[in-house]
């Protein structure tokens, strides 16, 4: 075949397939009256609402959650639409940081394109709460950080001492409510000094702890159909002796009563029966469990080796952890209106870091002597 047929073959494939495009669904008539109150092109609606929203651009969100406020007018049925409308999304950690309101972490302050469990599950929260772009990415940073202060420092970047104390704004710690006596007690100690020493963040702060709550996993199948679209789930994982919440997502109910639990994990934002995924973690646990035998022993064996030789420490060998079981938070109806007064607009917070913090960098040590 020579070159010139090659090209005309591939032209007419790429008609073909153009014609093939699904052609976009036609508005019902109350989604024809809100793109006329709101003044939204309707063509370009119809574009909006078959688009995943993964795909969005900053203008189609601006668009877009307009609409949907004046369309929805339940949060908890926004969360819904929103975050199955992010189906598919492909999935990275590590996406967010401050810049460039700060240089310690180049990231940026949001991103549509991908998502980790927790930038997937603040990122629908905020929208949900949005009216428009500025709104969105004002409530994104308020859920981010401590009093929408925009800081490392103030990042809440441990899911239990952090996300959940500092957004009691948003959401009710439901898990007490939900497991009653099955409820699991925890002590989380946190050292914050060594987590931004490790990270080159010039701040030191002092070690603390916190007294929580989860529901273990032998207990879920008992309150799972306790559970409302909307809730959200911090998946708790550890040791024996050591427990922390590894993973968010969020619960979306159906009318026959089916619970999924929706969220970001490797490869992509996908949703599960609930059910489903406490079999598949149970297993994942016992294979675990078989993995970790042989090493727990031998740890031991090192351990005794270590108390008798001081001055030559042999190295413990990695366990794996398990999810031991899950918490929940219930996202209020109108949060907006614990944390805004009449007639305030939602802005950007920049403004100095948590109290607590203080700088351990020479040279700025030195430039405060200077000039107090």
């Amino acid at each position: 075949m020579t070159k010139k047929a090659i090209i005309i073959l591939l032209t007419i494939i790429l008609i073909l397939l153009a014609g093939c495009e699904r052609p976009l669904p036609e508005l019902s008539d109350s989604d024809k009256a809100a793109a006329d109150t709101l003044d939204i092109d309707r063509d370009y609606l119809r574009e909006l609402k078959t688009k995943p929203l993964f795909k969005f651009s900053e203008e189609d969100l601006d668009t877009y959650l307009p609409y949907l406020q004046y369309t929805v007018p339940d949060i908890h049925e926004r969360m819904k639409h929103l975050s199955r409308k992010g189906l598919d999304q492909p999935y990275e950690i590590y996406l967010l940081g401050e810049y460039p309101a700060e240089i310690y972490d180049r990231q940026p302050l949001y991103i549509l394109d991908k998502s980790d469990c927790v930038v997937f599950t603040e990122h629908i929260l905020a929208m949900s709460m949005a009216h428009d772009w500025q709104s969105f990415f004002s409530i994104l940073q308020r859920i981010r950080y401590k009093d929408g202060i925009i800081s490392y420092i103030n990042r809440n970047h441990y899911g239990g001492f952090d996300w959940g104390p500092n957004n009691t704004w948003l959401a009710d710690n439901i898990t007490k409510e939900l497991a009653g006596d099955l409820i699991e007690l925890d002590t989380m100690k946190v050292n914050k000094g060594k987590f931004f020493a490790k990270r080159g963040v010039p701040y030191n702060m002092p070690e603390d702890s916190l007294v929580w709550s989860y529901v273990p996993i032998e207990a879920m199948p008992q309150i799972v159909d306790k559970l409302e679209t909307g809730d959200l789930i911090g998946v708790v994982r550890g040791y024996k002796n050591n427990r922390w919440i590894g993973h968010f997502g969020m619960i979306i109910k159906d009318d026959d009563g089916t619970v999924y639990m929706l969220h970001s994990t490797p490869p992509k934002v996908i949703q599960q029966p609930y059910l489903d995924v406490l079999e598949k973690v149970k297993a994942s646990n016992l294979k675990k469990e078989e993995y970790n035998a042989p090493i727990e022993v031998k740890n031991e064996e090192i351990k005794a080796f270590n108390k008798e030789h001081k001055d030559e420490q042999l190295p413990y060998e990695q366990v794996k952890y398990y999810t031991l079981g899950y918490r929940f938070l219930r996202v209020k109806e109108d949060p907006l209106a614990s944390i805004m007064k009449e007639g305030q607009e939602l802005r950007l917070k920049v403004v100095p870091v948590y109290p607590d913090a203080i700088k351990t960098s020479k040279r700025d040590s030195v430039l405060q002597g200077l000039y107090p």
